[in-house]
Formats: structure tokens, C-alpha cells, sequence
């Protein structure tokens, strides 16, 4: 996962998949990011397939991670 965190510092981090269709995805993020922000997702090794969305909630887990969900608005393969 890519893009900027809540500071507007660029990051990227590797991140655990929740739930991925279409429309929208789902994953476990440490690094704090804000709703309305674009993120980039590359599911690499295992492929080129990316995905680019806007983050449309946020919510923060006893763990310190957070789950991040996001709406997809570019696809590519």
C-alpha cells in the first residue's frame, strides 16, 4: 500500500488483505491514514494487478492497526 499518511508524509507499507472485490477492498494497516485520501495497492510478488481508491473509513483496532477501507477507482492488470 502507498500514498500519504494523516501527516501528508508519503509511505509505503505492506498490509494484509481483508476483502477485495470490484467495487471496494479491505486491509490491516499500521501506518495512520485519513478517510478521503487516495491510496495505491500493488498485490505483488504474485502479480502486476493494481488498484488505486479513495479511503472511505477507518477504524482502529486494540491491536494498533487499523482497518482501512477503500473504494476502487482505477484498475489495472
Amino acid at each position: 500500500v502507498s500514498g500519504k499518511d494523516i501527516f501528508g508524509a508519503p509511505f509505503s507499507e505492506k498490509a494484509h488483505l481483508l476483502f477485495l472485490d470490484k467495487a471496494e477492498f479491505s486491509f490491516s494497516l499500521f501506518r495512520p491514514v485519513a478517510e478521503k485520501q487516495p491510496l495505491r495497492v500493488s498485490f505483488e510478488p504474485q502479480s502486476d494487478h493494481c488498484v488505486e481508491g479513495l479511503v472511505t473509513s477507518v477504524k482502529s483496532r486494540l491491536d494498533g492497526m487499523q482497518t482501512v477501507e477503500v473504494k476502487v477507482l482505477y484498475r489495472r492488470n
